[in-house]
């Protein structure tokens, strides 16, 4: 797994050349010149400690095997179509990669007109012979997600309220979380003989909406009304408003209770840190225990791997999940209070689904 640390660069064109410790340049006619990638998100972009960052991981992970050019853009939905066709027309990227569902429409129309380049969809897809798809099974690591939220608020000194605080309602990915964590949920409550409640998911309308992600947390973790215990936040860059309310919350809460909250789309338990620069839980304990994490570093630097060997997977969707570990529930690094009954549990149904004991379909 992955730390969530690299550096925050946030340029909108950023070109990072490193030359790795492989004796040739892969893939190239000059050896002196590496292949060159092209790297597309939509804002906020990188830096968002979570889906983009976990990309970005990846890319510096590969690089050090690799000597690789990337030329990393952040682009708006509205003009992402003709960024991806001009970096297309110049025919210089042996791969251009875009990142996010939301990109699909886009990335499928500059596919079809420029059948030459070779494109990759990470955590999309696109039904083209040039591009290469990974998706992620995310909703089978947000079943166990909720199997453990559920176990873990239905103990002293916590009250068995779980709130969800979400991005898009639109995102098919964060939809499908929701489902998974509800399952976990359900699934908890009826074998565990417990009585969760669960409030219904609040939707931010965005990815970056910091303020309005802290205004609802605290609200929900310090109003007497709300009284909730722990937080799902699918929010990706809004997490840095989780983070404040986790803050405001706990010099409230006394004993040994503490506001908690699952994160997701990148490994963030460090970010519930005492002090998140450093990757020590302190006598604490993060006050995120776990996060629901898509390997997109993982899917990136494969398909980047094959397609620099000469073995592009076009026309293919990778699919990515708890069997293969291109998803996972992290393990509570940093949650020093976390017993072992909950973690115990999550083992046990993490087993199932990869022995096709259990299907999260939603």
């Amino acid at each position: 797994m992955v730390s969530s640390r690299s550096s925050i660069i946030t340029s909108l064109i950023i070109t990072i050349i490193i030359f790795g410790s492989v004796g040739a340049v892969l893939y190239g006619t000059n050896q002196y010149e590496p292949s060159r990638v092209a790297v597309v998100v939509l804002e906020p972009g990188f830096g968002d400690k979570s889906y983009s960052d976990q990309l970005r991981e990846g890319l510096e992970l590969f690089s050090g095997d690799i000597s690789v050019q990337y030329d990393e853009i952040v682009t708006t939905e509205a003009e992402v179509e003709d960024v991806l066709k001009g970096l297309a027309a110049q025919g210089i990227y042996e791969l251009i990669v875009g990142l996010g569902e939301r990109i699909e429409s886009p990335l499928a129309a500059a596919a079809e007109e420029y059948t030459f380049q070779q494109f990759a969809i990470i955590g999309g897809e696109v039904d083209r012979a040039n591009v290469a798809s990974a998706m992620f099974a995310v909703e089978q690591a947000a079943y166990l997600a909720g199997i453990f939220a559920a176990l873990q608020v239905s103990e002293d000194p916590y009250n068995g309220r779980i709130g969800i605080l979400a991005s898009l309602e639109t995102d098919n990915s964060v939809q499908r979380m929701i489902d998974g964590f509800m399952m976990g949920v359900q699934e908890a409550n009826e074998t565990y003989s417990l009585d969760i409640w669960v409030k219904d998911p609040v939707f931010l309308g965005g990815y970056n909406e910091t303020e309005l992600a802290r205004t609802y947390a605290q609200s929900w973790f310090q109003s007497p009304a709300e009284d909730i215990s722990l937080i799902f936040a699918p929010v990706r860059a809004a997490i840095v408003g989780i983070r404040q309310a986790l803050v405001a919350a706990n010099e409230t809460f006394s004993g040994t209770r503490r506001p908690m909250v699952i994160a997701a789309e990148g490994e963030q338990d460090y970010y519930g840190n005492p002090d998140p620069d450093v990757l020590s839980p302190g006598e604490w304990g993060s006050m995120i225990p776990t996060s629901v994490v898509p390997r997109t570093d993982l899917a990136v630097y494969q398909i980047l791997n094959a397609t620099l060997w000469n073995e592009f997977p076009g026309g293919e969707v990778l699919q990515y999940n708890l069997t293969n570990g291109g998803v996972n529930l992290t393990d509570f690094g940093f949650a020093t209070y976390v017993e072992d009954g909950p973690k115990e549990a999550v083992k046990e149904y993490r087993l199932e689904i990869i022995a096709g004991d259990i299907t999260v379909d939603v």
